[in-house]
């Protein structure tokens, strides 16, 4: 298990790294959402996903963890 300096370390690392500008604003919006009990924003494709998945469920397209698990082993086995 790394200890905590470690992982701010390797995050410090590919965060200078990564030239993706999307990226680093999530990651941005992430970390300050912790400072002075903000709230975090959802984005406006988040906010998409949580309206269909609320959808789905509503209308009974869902499926239980087992099948999901079970789904994914087949998958992986290809």
């Amino acid at each position: 298990m790394m200890g905590s300096e470690r992982i701010q370390n390797s995050i410090i690392r590919k965060v200078l790294n990564t030239k993706d500008e999307e990226l680093l604003d999530y990651l941005n919006q992430l970390l300050s959402a912790g400072e002075g009990g903000g709230l975090y924003e959802l984005s406006a494709d988040e906010k998409t996903i949580v309206s269909e998945s609320l959808a789905d469920y509503k209308s009974g397209k869902i499926i239980s963890n087992e099948e999901v698990t079970a789904r994914n082993g087949e998958w992986l086995k290809e």
